[in-house]
């Protein structure tokens, strides 16, 4: 079972590149089973036939789903491999073309590491079938091209690849604190409820408020009170456990998504903070701040918006009751602990 709020698979595929890439390979493979049937190689023709079948299914599937796994994508490599393999032993030289399309559409749907060395495998299979009947300059000529072609499909990879990581840390990351934005909570906060509902996994969400950051702005300048920020969300962000989130979600206000936490723990954390913060600056040279915090747990029936409207109005509570506490929403029960208040 996978946790809300990690990524097991950062490396996802699109689904419509995915689908797009191997119906086009399947339209181009397809084009060669009418010649191969009248030419008396019915079972070429007929592995052709399923083998594009199969890729196609495999596309319109991964089209219709939200996002496409791993596996997926390695049993196309493997079948569209398989496929090219065939050729070679068939065809000779006329299937010899077909690994190099097979190497750019290799690098193009998996991440680097597993395309670099699946494609040393198609060159090193092409190179051995085609030794023992193809001419010796024709031959160096392959191990040029084929090299070549497998060296900057290679470097593609790798390179669409770090674009991709650095475009995706761009989207949901927010550029002042490193924290995850506002965005990428929607989006955490839609699936811990998800799993909520379908597995029974209780997360909490805390909400939680800088109290009075705009006076330290106004004293220190804004600079201060970005440093401010920062150091606040480095400090929390160093606190939490791998499968937790911490988001800013806009000003001073962040948030705390702890998947597999019952209430009791996520107050008792939000109270740690809270008391720590009180006691003084982060590093003696900032300026001294408390906070402010609500405390809700996924509800079992409701939306997203409702978990975050309830999260929301314990957060309300505790500044409009002085700020710098830790306030409790109605649908959550606690272990009672002192400094800890309830709607």
């Amino acid at each position: 079972m996978n946790v809300p709020g990690t990524d097991p698979n950062p490396y996802r595929y699109s689904k419509r590149n995915f689908s797009l890439v191997f119906f086009l390979g399947g339209l181009a493979m397809l084009s060669f089973v009418p010649r191969n049937w009248r030419s008396g190689d019915v079972l070429v023709a007929v592995l052709i036939a399923v083998l594009v079948a199969v890729i196609w299914g495999l596309a319109a599937w991964a089209l219709l789903r939200q996002r496409n796994g791993s596996a997926v994508i390695l049993w196309v490599t493997v079948l569209c491999n398989v496929g090219c393999l065939v050729a070679l032993f068939h065809l000779h030289r006329v299937g010899v073309y077909w690994f190099f399309p097979l190497l750019l559409a290799t690098s193009f749907v998996l991440p680097w590491r597993w395309s670099i060395p699946v494609n040393v495998v198609n060159v090193a299979f092409a190179l051995f079938f085609a030794f023992g009947w193809m001419p010796l300059e024709q031959y160096y000529r392959l191990i040029a091209t084929l090299s070549i072609s497998m060296l900057f499909s290679s470097l593609f990879s790798i390179n669409i690849e770090r674009q991709g990581g650095l475009l995706m840390s761009l989207v949901i990351h927010d550029p002042l604190t490193g924290a995850f934005n506002r965005r990428y909570f929607e989006q955490k906060l839609s699936e811990s409820l998800r799993y909520r509902k379908r597995e029974g996994m209780v997360s909490c969400l805390v909400l939680i408020d800088i109290d009075h950051l705009k006076p330290i702005n106004d004293i220190h300048g804004h600079a201060m009170g970005d440093r401010v920020l920062v150091a606040f969300s480095s400090f929390i962000s160093g606190q939490l456990r791998p499968l937790d989130r911490f988001f800013r979600l806009g000003g001073e206000e962040f948030a705390i998504l702890l998947p597999d936490t019952t209430a009791t723990q996520a107050v008792q954390l939000a109270e740690r903070f809270r008391r720590y913060l009180a006691d003084g600056s982060l590093d003696g040279i900032l300026p001294a701040f408390t906070i402010s915090a609500g405390v809700a747990e996924s509800p079992e029936q409701g939306t997203e918006g409702e978990w975050l409207a309830q999260c929301d109005q314990a957060l309300y509570a505790a500044k409009e009751s002085g700020r710098n506490r830790v306030v409790v929403a109605e649908n959550t029960s606690v272990n009672e602990s002192p400094g800890i208040e309830a709607l």
